[in-house]
């Protein structure tokens, strides 16, 4: 109540259209922290150079991302609601906003009603996050660097712009979704065989929707008790009037997971398969100029031939009355022939401890551990990092 009191105040613009079966709503996370972080790389195929470098550095949203939000709702009658939100980055380290724009994490309207679900318009969290990732890493929460779960899947993609959602409600613990992107705003790239990753260049206009990549995903849940299982399937569709789209290449993903919470204990497992290319969210740009990345700086890369097999395995349990640790062990398999791909395995394994002030503020230690990252033979790295979460 007093958040959407405060909300009102402070945006009246917002508030002076509500009307009294109204709300707005005022929120956002503030997480900042102090980062060890090294890298080791033989030089080889991948680099020019033996590579040893170290950082350390005050971060911005390792448990959760640093975001400031406003979202708000009105009864419509008949047990319809008007829904909206808004939500952007903030980097509490320097004080900017996410590089994508002022409203890069949400920017939605839509309308639900308790019989029939929800309907959104807008960019907002795709299904593979909202069914599988958010409700199956418990652990790190799908956000702290290397060991999250967004980083070994094709829930990489987790934001897509010009977005139609549809979520229905619950039904004997069933639960669907249905979504299509006619422009995900995602970067293209094609995996050459004779070199690294290209923007696979426009040959006319975009304005034309078969001109725009677009995907289009089905997500089902089924929850009882303390058990969840999810399956999720996505389909990127490159430009028609690029190289990928001209032969006819789609990047396809399923995954399969499923949670268990016994109170004492919560863990959560899931399997991924990535076909046509890769969805790939991390890349080495960060770590040296010297390496070669053999897929670019991150995107959709349309590739034929080309995939990766992915699994998480994670857990969490609370410590006291206020503590929780966590754990969590991953990998990544490139399958196909792609001259330029690494192929070798990524895993990874973290360690994390949280303490709890209030329901609102934590601490945390997260440290982390990886090997081949990014399929990159050799190329390891450590990171520690230790910080401050508060919610508002």
């Amino acid at each position: 109540m007093k958040k959407t009191l405060l909300a009102a105040a402070l945006l009246a613009g917002f508030a002076g259209a509500a009307s009294a079966q109204s709300s707005v709503t005022l929120y956002g996370v503030l997480d900042g922290g102090v980062r060890y972080q090294n890298w080791n790389l033989s030089s080889g195929p991948f680099s020019r150079v033996d590579i040893s470098t170290s950082s350390i550095a005050v971060v911005s949203g390792t448990q959760s991302t640093s975001r400031f939000g406003v979202r708000g709702v009105e009864d419509l009658g008949s047990g319809n609601q008007a829904v909206w939100n808004l939500e952007g980055q903030v980097n509490v380290n320097d004080g900017t906003a996410g590089s994508v724009g002022t409203w890069q994490r949400t920017s939605i309207v839509g309308l639900q009603n308790n019989a029939w679900g929800r309907v959104d318009i807008g960019r907002q969290l795709n299904l593979a996050f909202k069914f599988a990732g958010g409700p199956i890493d418990s652990a790190f929460a799908v956000n702290a660097p290397i060991i999250n779960i967004s980083g070994v899947m094709g829930i990489t993609a987790v934001r897509q712009n010009n977005m139609i959602m549809y979520q229905s409600p619950s039904l004997s613990g069933f639960k669907v979704g249905a979504q299509y992107s006619f422009n995900t705003g995602l970067a293209t790239n094609r995996q050459l065989t004779t070199g690294g990753a290209a923007a696979d260049a426009s040959q006319g206009s975009s304005f034309d929707t078969g001109n725009n990549m677009r995907n289009i995903a089905g997500a089902v849940s089924y929850t009882n008790g303390g058990i969840y299982l999810t399956g999720v399937y996505d389909q990127f569709t490159p430009a028609s009037n690029t190289i990928s789209g001209q032969n006819g290449t789609k990047v396809t993903s399923w995954i399969v997971a499923g949670a268990y919470d016994a109170k004492v204990v919560k863990i959560g497992a899931a399997y991924n398969q990535v076909r046509g290319g890769l969805i790939q969210g991390q890349s080495t740009t960060s770590v040296s100029s010297d390496i070669t990345n053999p897929f670019g700086a991150g995107g959709i890369v349309f590739a034929d031939g080309a995939g990766t097999n992915a699994w998480n395995i994670n857990a969490s349990a609370p410590v006291g009355a206020n503590g929780t640790v966590m754990a969590a062990y991953q990998g990544q398999a490139h399958t196909g022939i792609v001259s330029d791909v690494g192929g070798a395995t990524q895993l990874t394994w973290g360690l994390g401890y949280s303490y709890k002030f209030t329901n609102r503020t934590n601490v945390y230690a997260i440290y982390s551990y990886v090997n081949n990252f990014q399929g990159i033979a050799g190329l390891s790295g450590n990171t520690a990092t230790v910080g401050l979460r508060h919610a508002f």
